[in-house]
Formats: structure tokens, C-alpha cells, sequence
């Protein structure tokens, strides 16, 4: 009966979870914030290895 009680309170808090995120709205200005992080986070690893690259290439020109 205990596990019952559980499983119908952890559903019932979900669902409302789910209608508050429905009606939920972001600003605009966010969302472009959020999109400019992913796009800075998926592109790390490229931008920073483009970066020492050159870094590299400086310095053994300027010896």
C-alpha cells in the first residue's frame, strides 16, 4: 500500500510540474543568451585548439 501511495504522489507532482512548465515563458533575450552558451560550449574544444594553433605559429615566426 506504501509503495501505491508513493507512486500516485510522485505522479501527481509531475504532472503539475508539467502544466507549470507549459505556461511557463522565457524572455526572448534569454533564450538567444542560451542559445550563444550552447553554441560557444559545442564549439570549445574546436575554437580553443584553432586558438593555441595560432598561438604557436606566432611564436615560432617571431624567434
Amino acid at each position: 500500500m506504501g509503495v501505491w501511495m508513493i507512486t500516485v504522489c510522485i505522479l501527481f507532482v509531475l504532472v503539475r510540474l508539467f502544466e507549470w512548465f507549459q505556461g511557463f515563458m522565457l524572455p526572448f533575450p534569454l533564450y538567444l543568451l542560451a542559445g550563444a552558451f550552447l553554441a560557444i560550449t559545442s564549439n570549445y574544444e574546436k575554437g580553443l585548439g584553432s586558438l593555441l594553433e595560432q598561438m604557436r605559429t606566432v611564436s615560432k615566426s617571431s624567434q
